[in-house]
């Protein structure tokens, strides 16, 4: 399997994929500061504390990452089946189930690592921002920066396993569009919140969703074997 996974890493060429992730994080920290400024030229406090400010780090870096989860679902399976390029794989003498699951597993730890990653790095440069413009009222303690950690990494698996879930609208029609409509239909709906509070706010719900994220992508290909793949 690891073999299968280094195949497919270096056929896509997915290290390539990293300038995008660091732009996206430069973008994300771009639109932290002007959402500051704007608020303060209206005398608002945008962040009133370091909670508020890292739940938003969060929810802006999970849209992006699972948008980009269902581009690279594109890439590495949707592509392949409107090209044909896949019956060429399907060839070897490798199970159909274990191409496709080495394909999902990219997925997941790319999306998992980006944002789990990702939330650290623009963390630390809203942190270290603050130390100079002074976004948040309030100090950073260690109960709220332990908080932050636990909702961070629970949030980045239940990201792993929901980025799988466009894998079944998307094989439905073998259709890229469709793929990544339904990432960001998703990811409206876990963004929406109410009174600051969205459903990430419970730690029942991000462990939920990951497991259905993996239910939903079995579903897609359970019947591989048995299904022809034009």
């Amino acid at each position: 399997m690891r073999k299968l996974i280094g195949l497919e890493i270096r056929k896509f060429k997915l290290f390539s994929f990293i300038k995008n992730v660091l732009i996206a994080n430069v973008i994300v920290m771009g639109a932290l500061c002007v959402t500051y400024f704007a608020e303060k030229s209206d005398g608002i406090i945008a962040f009133p504390s370091f909670d508020m400010a890292f739940g938003a780090i969060g929810s802006m870096i999970r849209a992006i990452f699972i948008i980009f989860a269902a581009v690279l679902i594109s890439k590495l399976i949707i592509d392949e089946y409107k090209n044909n390029s896949i019956s060429l794989m399907f060839m070897y003498p490798i199970n159909r189930k274990k191409i496709i699951i080495a394909k999902l597993i990219i997925v997941a730890c790319f999306t998992f690592l980006t944002i789990f990653l990702s939330n650290l790095l623009v963390g630390s440069m809203f942190y270290l921002a603050d130390s100079y413009f002074h976004f948040v009222p309030k100090a950073l303690t260690s109960d709220v920066l332990v908080n932050g950690l636990l909702s961070m990494t629970l949030g980045a698996i239940a990201s792993a396993g929901m980025a799988l879930i466009p894998l079944y609208f998307g094989m439905r029609k073998k259709s890229v569009p469709t793929t990544i409509v339904s990432a960001i239909v998703l990811v409206s709906i876990t963004s929406s919140s109410a009174n600051n509070v969205n459903i990430f706010s419970f730690i029942f719900v991000p462990i939920a969703l990951a497991l259905a994220g993996c239910v939903i992508a079995y579903f897609s290909f359970r019947n591989i074997e048995k299904v022809d793949i034009n």
